[in-house]
């Protein structure tokens, strides 16, 4: 795994140990995601993104959020419950000279109480990687788009939640987001939740 743009491009970085829990976004895809914000106004083509603020949920050893804070963001939350994960995450950060701009969060993704350190409408963007097997449960499904409804609050006017599942899985609409869009990239699917614009 490696930091496709940026900063800190070219470098490498721990990915996970378990491949069957996690997927690592491959780099086509990334840099898709990554146009594709750009192309919504979220990312400066020129990497001049001071302010820029994500949170990277699911977020394992921190693959989207290292990449957001290498093209400039201003910082990044990661919540993700898995020890050997957040262990490899604090690995990533040291060995980048983030931590400056990154705080962890160890805990469940679905509990939300994460969500209240961080300020009404200071997220521009957040990514959403849950485990595929949880994507492909009706019930856990369910569970994962209540939370993407519950952190609406901390999304500025036009933020973006980006959510990655398997390429069969179709979600629903979630109150108080217009979409999703969507985008498949093989055998991945990602969906583009946006907070809507103030039409003034």
């Amino acid at each position: 795994m490696r930091i496709i743009a940026g900063d800190h491009r070219g470098r490498t970085i721990l990915g996970p140990k378990d491949m069957q829990t996690t997927r690592p976004i491959i780099d086509r895809v990334k840099e898709a995601l990554f146009n594709r914000l750009t192309s919504l106004g979220l990312l400066q083509p020129d990497g001049d993104s001071a302010g820029w603020s994500v949170v990277d949920v699911f977020s394992g050893t921190g693959s989207l959020g290292l990449e957001a804070l290498s093209r400039g963001a201003a910082s990044c939350t990661f919540v993700d419950q898995d020890r050997s994960a957040i262990g490899l995450l604090n690995e990533n950060i040291e060995a980048l000279g983030l931590t400056d701009r990154a705080q962890i969060v160890q805990g469940s993704a679905l509990a939300g109480y994460w969500s209240a350190s961080l300020q009404p409408g200071s997220i521009q963007v957040a990514f959403i990687d849950p485990p595929y097997v949880m994507m492909q449960d009706d019930e856990q499904r369910a569970n994962v788009l209540a939370m993407v409804e519950q952190m609406r609050p901390i999304l500025e006017q036009g933020g973006v939640a980006v959510l990655r599942t398997p390429v069969e899985v179709t979600c629903e609409e979630v109150p108080g987001y217009d979409g999703p869009a969507t985008a498949d990239y093989g055998g991945m699917r990602l969906h583009f939740f946006q907070t809507p614009l103030d039409e003034a």
